[in-house]
């Protein structure tokens, strides 16, 4: 398959988005005796997973320092700013999602991941604790296709016809990585998570008993009902 440049794995499930906010300035508001707003330079940090949290710095802002030198959050994602500041659309790093179609995502899965600022293959394949709980239902499937994706990639075993297939999809879908805007609602991303979990609830009772068996080790015993099979399948994925 195509080369690819190393990612940074501590980097790859967090998604700067640049952009102009208004804020007050306030001393102008002292000064003038009522609230006085300027525009300024600002990134939205977006943590792959997480439903809510998306803390929004300045770009001058301190993020670290290195030895004497203070980095801003500007430096800390170049490529992303300079996108940004040449009015480039701003694209998340990694594999669009949609090469996972071959492995048997769907839309609502993608749909899902979008919701829940999962932007790419590789942030999917490193999303670990309660941000990878979040993905409901599906997170195990989601989990299971990415890293089956990322293992063949690692094999490098494909055809010089299919490295020039996947070049062309990729250049195909370069404008499906560019990141949204704004993030979804509450209700937005809840609904989400219901439209991916009804995929599970269309699922037969041998293949819920699969689900669970790969989450317990084991088959229920018995024979329960559906809708038992799938709460049960629920419950494993929040606990």
């Amino acid at each position: 398959m195509t080369n690819s440049v190393p990612i940074d794995t501590r980097e790859i499930t967090i998604t700067p988005v640049f952009n102009y906010i208004n804020v007050e300035d306030i001393p102008a508001s002292e000064r003038e005796g009522h609230p006085v707003m300027k525009q300024i330079q600002a990134v939205e940090v977006r943590f792959a997973g997480s439903k809510l949290y998306s803390p929004v710095f300045p770009v001058d802002a301190f993020w670290k320092r290195d030895g004497h030198k203070v980095i801003t959050y500007a430096e800390r994602w170049p490529d992303q700013y300079r996108a940004f500041l040449e009015g480039n659309a701003q694209e998340a790093a990694g594999s669009p999602l949609e090469l996972l179609r071959s492995y048997g995502i769907s839309d609502s899965q993608l749909s899902l991941c979008r919701a829940l600022k999962v932007y790419s293959i590789e942030a999917l394949h490193h999303l670990e604790g309660q941000n990878a709980k979040n993905l409901g239902m599906a997170g195990n499937d989601l989990k299971k296709m990415a890293s089956a994706f990322m293992a063949d990639r690692a094999k490098g075993s494909a055809t010089a016809d299919e490295v020039a297939r996947l070049r062309a999809e990729l250049e195909a879908l370069k404008a499906s990585m560019a990141i949204p805007a704004t993030e979804l609602t509450e209700a937005e991303i809840e609904q989400a998570i219901a439209t991916s979990d009804k995929d599970y609830e269309a699922l037969t009772a041998d293949e819920l008993k699969n689900l669970i068996k790969d989450k317990t080790g084991s088959l229920p015993r018995g024979n329960p009902s559906h809708s038992w099979l799938v709460n049960a399948v629920k419950e494993l994925d929040a606990a």
